[in-house]
This record gives C-alpha cells, sequence and structure tokens, in this order.
C-alpha cells in the first residue's frame, strides 16, 4: 500500500483512466446525432442552414458580392458541473486498485447522464423550448428566414409511427427551402424514437438487417421502402421522446444544426482535505446542447392529432 500522505495522488492515475475509458465507451450514441464541438470561449455561435443564395453570372467590369446570410443564429452558453465522491484511505489500503477503478466508473457514469439526460431533454422539451427563430423545435410556424415571418414551414407531425408516415415526413422534407430560398437537398435517413416505440422501429426498419427488405411489414406487399433506416431511442426515464413520439431526421445536417458544446469535457480531479486520511474526487463538466435550424428533423406527436 502507498504511503498514508500519498495514497490520493497515488490512486489518480488509476481514477483517471478508467474515467476516461468509461466515458468515451458510452458516449458514442450522442455523437451518432449531435455535433460535439470543443471550444475556449464562454458561448458558442449555432448558424442554421443557410447559403449566399445562387452565383450570380460573372464579368470582368462586374464582381457581385454577398450581404450575408439570412439564417437565424442560436448562442449556446455552456455550465459547470460538479460532484465530489469523499474517499476514505481505509478503504482505499483494503483494495487499491478497485477501489480506484470502482471510484472512476462510478463517477464516468454520473458524468454521462448528466450528458445524456440533458440530450434527452432536448428531444422531450422540442414541442415548447423556442429556438432562434423565436418557436419551438417543433413548430408548424418557422420563419423561412430572419428577414421575413410571413413565409412559414412545419417541421411537426401527429401521424402514428408507420412506414407510411415515415415517406410522408420524407416527402414533406423535400418541399423545404433553405433561408436563401435554395431547394433544401436532403436525405431523412435516421428514425428517432420514444422506448415504447422500439419494437415497432425493429419490425419497421429491420434490426441488423435480419428482416427481409422484400416485403412491406404493414401491407405484406411491395418492398419496404424504409428497411435499413437506422433508429436510435432518445428517450428514457420519463425523460425524451414518450409514449408514441418519434422524430425522422438527415443525420448528416442535424449534426450541422444540433450540437453537444464542451468548454471542458468530462474530467475527474483530485483534492485532499486537510485530513490526510480523506481526499475527494471531482467529477467536472462545462458543456451544453444547442440547435440552429429546424429543416433537418420532422417530429410526430400522434397526441396532437
Amino acid at each position: 500500500m502507498n504511503d498514508v500522505y500519498t495514497w490520493s495522488d497515488d490512486m489518480y492515475p488509476i481514477v483517471k483512466k478508467r474515467f476516461d475509458e468509461r466515458y468515451n465507451s458510452r458516449i458514442n450514441l450522442i455523437g451518432n446525432v449531435a455535433g460535439i464541438v470543443k471550444q475556449s470561449d464562454l458561448t458558442y455561435n449555432i448558424e442554421g442552414i443557410a447559403g449566399y443564395g445562387e452565383l450570380p453570372e460573372y464579368s470582368s467590369s462586374s464582381l457581385a458580392r454577398s450581404s450575408g446570410t439570412k439564417g437565424f443564429i442560436n448562442t449556446v452558453t455552456p455550465t459547470e458541473r460538479a460532484l465530489a465522491l469523499p474517499v476514505e484511505y481505509k478503504n482505499a489500503k483494503l483494495d487499491f486498485a478497485g477501489e480506484a477503478e470502482k471510484i472512476g466508473t462510478r463517477l464516468a457514469d454520473s458524468a454521462y447522464m448528466t450528458v445524456l439526460s440533458a440530450f434527452y431533454r432536448m428531444f422531450g422539451g422540442a414541442f415548447s423550448t423556442l429556438g432562434a427563430d423565436g418557436v419551438a423545435w417543433a413548430s408548424e410556424n418557422h420563419p423561412i428566414n430572419k428577414e421575413t415571418s410571413e413565409t412559414t414551414f412545419s417541421n411537426i407531425m401527429s401521424a402514428e409511427l408507420s412506414v407510411s408516415s415515415i415517406c410522408e415526413a420524407q416527402k414533406r422534407a423535400s418541399g423545404f427551402v433553405t433561408s436563401d430560398g435554395l431547394p433544401f437537398v436532403s436525405d431523412f435517413d435516421l428514425l428517432l424514437i420514444s422506448p415504447e416505440l422500439e419494437e415497432k422501429a425493429r419490425t419497421i426498419c429491420g434490426k441488423d438487417s435480419e428482416i427481409s427488405p422484400l416485403l412491406n411489414p404493414e401491407t405484406g406487399l411491395g418492398a419496404n421502402p424504409v428497411y435499413g433506416m437506422n433508429y436510435i431511442v432518445v428517450g428514457g426515464g420519463n425523460l425524451g421522446f414518450v409514449d408514441n413520439q418519434w422524430a425522422v431526421a438527415d443525420r448528416a445536417l442535424l449534426s450541422e444544426v444540433f450540437k453537444l458544446v464542451y468548454i471542458t469535457e468530462p474530467s475527474v480531479l483530485v483534492s485532499p482535505r486537510e485530513n490526510p486520511l480523506v481526499t475527494d474526487y471531482i467529477a467536472y463538466i462545462d458543456f451544453a446542447f444547442g440547435f440552429g435550424d429546424a429543416r433537418p428533423i420532422i417530429f410526430c406527436d400522434p397526441a396532437l392529432a
């Protein structure tokens, strides 16, 4: 056993290694949906999907210059979270490596669940949390751009999850335009569901390509047009999607406008006390989620029908 005066520092490398491995092994789910940003600034701006319009014809005597994008910008401000776990010398002495791995695992799980809960809340609050355009992420009246509120689009439906409703959502997205008035080119290839809908999603999409794509699972006739679509559960423990709520999204475009922003990624610190027989291991994170555009996702809540 290490010296009573240095035991907490001696244990720290094992705690940190286990903490990092555990957190990194679990964060992949969120990374499949949200873009991850690591920065040192206090705020982060998420821009909507917008360009500068079509390129005008060029002549040597006239070079057109852009006046900027018409898209909305959402400013995200990360917040700090921290939790200290007191550890006693006696417990560490009895099982040094085991205690260190347990500490790293438990603190990493707390940090991960903190981020995951915030992730779920983004979807649970999609029908009420206002975005940069002044309406909820899921709304019937999204302004096309920040220069006009007369032309709007809807990214919300009230249909039950089915092959036909997924196709209807994909069809609706094909009619969207960007904030600079150009066609919105998308591939709505990701299904986001509540825990209650996972069995149905597996039937519709096929899990790990085990279900035959030859038949529509709802009619038994014709090909299944959404076979092979990836699906992800975005809810649990009464957070996120509940009951029959679901959404369909363009995975690539969604990650451009839906961000997990870190100022400090989850980390573990050691803070000895005046009493050398007790020390604190502290999990710390500075993060926030935010979204900048509603076009890459269409939400569905049958309860709104």
